[in-house]
């Protein structure tokens, strides 16, 4: 059997579960999950990619890249919180939920909100950080300004001092990248590309805002800290938006940002070869 048949077999097998949920139990609405059950959980819907050991070393995780999560580290890379603090609750939620977009991370819809709050608190027992440490506090997110030329305008100037190095023109190729990424495990990494109109997490533009806020865990991409204020990070969430057809984009916006000089930092590509359109 080929490398995909067994991985989309035991991915199928994992989903299709969900049309016979684990039994309805005492517990769930706001109440904190029961780790027991959660383990239950875990074991019929998460272990063929995170493994028994949680340790991201599932059968499925050959294959995958990225690396399913080691939960036994307490490090997630989604978080509404601060860089470096333990995401919430509802922050584990939406990805089980909703999955991660162009990763074998699948969404979890079929699991009822009783049995992802199990799950949840059963991957808190995986790492010592949830006994000495609370999740952090969301960050706070200030009312949207009406995205305008101007805006994309400045956005693009503080994406090039800040965010090309890195992501290059929108599509991920910054001169950083093209020497090679690591993440904390070691792992290569390529930036996000923009102009796709979605992230692997982020899908609007208000979670455009809480990344370029927030960074993400793991990786090389830092929170903006005092470099950058709430309104250049929605400048600049405001020029990514139009890079590509982000929900809310505009067409005169998109046509507008098209017709600005590309950041510098990009390494472009050899003359006559094609550029690379690579999903990242």
């Amino acid at each position: 059997m080929s490398t995909a048949a067994v991985v989309s077999a035991l991915m199928v097998g994992a989903l299709t579960l969900g049309a016979s949920p684990l039994a309805a139990q005492a517990g769930g609405g706001g109440v904190a999950g029961d780790a027991g059950r959660g383990r239950q959980v875990y074991e019929r819907y998460c272990v063929q990619c995170h493994g028994e050991r949680a340790d991201g070393a599932g059968e499925v995780a050959r294959w995958s890249q990225p690396k399913p999560r080691d939960f036994r580290q307490g490090v997630f890379k989604f978080t509404s919180t601060s860089y470096g603090l333990l995401p919430t609750t509802a922050d584990l939620d939406r990805v089980i939920q909703n999955g991660l977009y162009g990763t074998r991370m699948p969404p979890f819809a079929a699991l009822s909100k009783r049995e992802r709050r199990d799950v949840i608190a059963y991957l808190q027992t995986q790492s010592p950080r949830w006994r000495t440490e609370q999740p952090g506090t969301p960050l706070a997110i200030p009312a949207e300004p009406t995205p305008t030329r101007e805006s994309v305008t400045k956005g693009r100037e503080l994406f090039e001092a800040n965010c090309a190095k890195c992501h290059g023109d929108g599509t991920g190729n910054g001169t950083a990248a093209a020497k090679g990424m690591l993440d904390d495990w070691g792992m290569a990494i390529a930036p996000a590309n923009l102009t796709l109109g979605r992230g692997k997490w982020a899908r609007t533009v208000r979670d455009i805002y809480v990344r370029a806020m927030a960074g993400i865990n793991g990786t090389p991409m830092p929170e903006s800290g005092d470099a950058l204020t709430p309104e250049q990070v929605w400048q600049v969430a405001h020029y990514v938006q139009a890079l590509g057809g982000w929900p809310g984009s505009t067409p005169e916006l998109r046509q507008f940002a098209a017709q600005l000089p590309p950041p510098s930092g990009a390494e472009l590509p050899a003359a006559g070869a094609p550029a690379d359109t690579t999903k990242q």
